[in-house]
C-alpha cells in the first residue's frame, strides 16, 4: 500500500494521467477534432452543394439549348399561326395601327403579347416571367382545345385556323420539350420543401396557363399575384375548404378534364397552404 501511495503521488506531481495538464490536453486535444469534423462536414457540404449548383445550370442550359434550336424547326408554324398577336416584331396593317389602343384589332395585339412574345425564340417572354414549362403547356392547351387563334381573327383569315397537322407538328415539338423541364422541375426545384413555396409552385405550373398572366378564363384571373388571390372573393378564410378556390381543385373541376388532374398529394399542399394562410387572417 506504502508503494501504491508513492507512485500515485509521483505520477500525479508529474504529470502522470491524473495530473490536471494531462486533463486540459486530452480537452484540447477532443476540441480540436470535433472543430476538424465540423469543418469538414461544412467543406463537404459546400462541394455537395457546387456540384449539385453545376449540375442544375448544366441541365438547365441543355433544355433550353435543344429548345431553342429545335424551335427553329417549329417556328414557320408558329408565324402562319400566331405572328399576328404574339410576335412584338410584327408590323399591324395600317388599319390595326389608327386610333392607337382603342383600336380593337391594336388591343388584341397588345393582350396577345402580354400572354406570350415568342419574336426572339426561345425562351419566350409573357408578362409576369411565368416558367417556361408554364407557358409551354399553356401553348399546348391553345391547340389542341383550338382556342387560339381567336374566332374573330380566324373568321376573317380562316387559313389561321389550327388543324389536326398544325396540332401534331406541335405535339412533336413541345411534348418532349415539357417533359425535360419536368423532369427538371422535380430533381432541382423541391429543395425547399415548405408548404407554401410548394402549393404556390403547384398552382403556378398547373393553373398559370388559364388563369394568369393575363390569362382569365372564366372571367377568373391574375392568380400570379397571391395577396390579391387571398384576399379575393374565391378565397373564404374562415371556411377555406368551403372556398371557391380550394374547391373548384378538390372536386376535380379544375384543371378541366381535358387536361391532367392535380394528384392528391398536390391537393393536399394546396389545402396545408390555404389552412395555414387562413390562420394568418383569423
Amino acid at each position: 500500500m506504502k508503494y501504491l501511495l508513492v507512485s500515485l503521488f509521483l505520477l500525479t506531481s508529474c504529470g502522470g494521467p491524473f495530473s490536471k495538464d494531462t486533463t486540459e490536453l486530452n480537452f484540447v486535444n477532443k476540441s480540436k477534432k470535433v472543430i476538424e469534423d465540423q469543418q469538414a462536414l461544412k467543406i463537404k457540404r459546400e462541394a455537395e452543394k457546387r456540384l449539385f449548383d453545376q449540375q442544375k445550370i448544366q441541365m438547365w442550359n441543355e433544355i433550353n439549348l435543344e429548345a431553342k434550336n429545335s424551335f427553329m424547326v417549329i417556328k414557320p408554324l408558329f408565324d402562319n399561326k400566331c405572328m399576328n398577336c404574339h410576335d412584338s416584331n410584327f408590323k399591324l396593317p395600317l388599319y390595326g395601327r389608327l386610333f392607337g389602343k382603342i383600336n380593337p384589332v391594336k388591343k388584341h395585339q397588345d393582350d396577345g403579347l402580354k400572354v406570350l412574345d415568342y419574336s426572339e425564340g426561345f425562351p419566350f417572354k409573357a408578362l409576369g416571367n411565368p416558367p417556361q414549362v408554364a407557358l409551354l403547356k399553356s401553348i399546348r392547351s391553345a391547340f389542341i382545345e383550338r382556342t387560339m387563334p381567336l374566332k374573330s381573327f380566324t373568321s376573317v383569315y380562316p387559313k389561321k385556323k389550327i388543324n389536326s397537322t398544325d396540332e401534331q407538328l406541335l405535339l412533336n415539338w413541345i411534348d418532349p420539350i415539357i417533359k425535360k423541364f419536368e423532369v427538371y422541375e422535380n430533381k432541382f426545384n423541391t429543395v425547399d420543401a415548405s408548404i407554401p413555396s410548394k402549393a404556390q409552385r403547384i398552382l403556378e405550373l398547373r393553373c398559370f396557363r388559364c388563369h394568369a398572366n393575363g390569362n382569365a378564363k372564366g372571367g377568373f384571373g391574375n392568380m400570379e399575384n397571391t395577396t390579391a388571390l387571398l384576399k379575393g372573393k374565391y378565397f373564404d378564410a374562415d371556411n377555406f375548404e368551403k372556398s371557391e378556390l380550394f374547391q373548384s381543385i378538390n372536386s376535380g373541376e379544375m384543371p378541366p378534364s381535358r387536361l391532367e388532374a392535380l394528384s392528391d398529394e398536390e391537393i393536399n399542399y394546396v389545402r396545408s397552404w390555404l389552412e395555414i394562410e387562413s390562420k394568418k387572417v383569423n
